[in-house]
């Protein structure tokens, strides 16, 4: 018996301090959070018939705005070591719950951190005071003031508009 309410306490009070949060976005309204604002913007639109039957197709601005007064960092980990991330890592994603997917159209898009690399000091060899610099990655950042965006194509029913919304990822405090 004390298992079973043990199991029930942890399923209803720890799952959910661990989900990611989702918020609904409306056009040109950003939403902040942490001192990060994620919104996007709509820079075409257009009609389109796609086997006799009316879409409306739109072109999809995605970002994220670093507006802390602070550099955001994401520190390396143990996995992000043997995989190539080159293109950085997944700080935001964003679904278009009404688009359709017709026509190689895109339903979602990510917003990546970049890389961020830094100095580091090396010890050459037996030498005690000898060193040589090094350019290392310590993780992935968003700068202070620095805007990270992207771009995708989605289609929708007619006279609809898009319907977004943000899953916000994880970003670390440092104490």
């Amino acid at each position: 018996m004390r298992k079973g309410r043990l199991l029930l306490f942890v399923t209803f009070f720890s799952v959910p301090a661990l989900s990611q949060q989702v918020v609904d976005l409306e056009e040109n309204v950003s939403y902040s959070n942490n001192g990060m604002e994620y919104g996007y913007y709509i820079s075409n639109s257009s009609g389109k018939e796609v086997k006799g039957v009316e879409y409306e197709r739109y072109e999809l601005n995605f970002y994220v705005a670093n507006k802390s007064g602070c550099l955001k960092l994401i520190p390396l980990n143990n996995r992000d070591s043997t995989s190539d991330r080159s293109s950085g890592i997944q700080i935001a994603e964003f679904n278009c719950l009404n688009a359709t997917g017709k026509r190689l159209t895109s339903k979602k898009g990510t917003v990546n951190a970049q890389p961020w690399y830094i100095y580091v000091r090396v010890p050459e060899g037996q030498g005690k005071n000898k060193y040589h610099m090094v350019n290392a990655q310590a993780g992935y950042a968003i700068r202070n003031g620095q805007t990270v965006t992207s771009k995708i194509i989605v289609i929708v029913p007619k006279d609809e508009k898009p319907r977004v919304n943000c899953r916000l990822i994880y970003f670390p405090e440092f104490q």
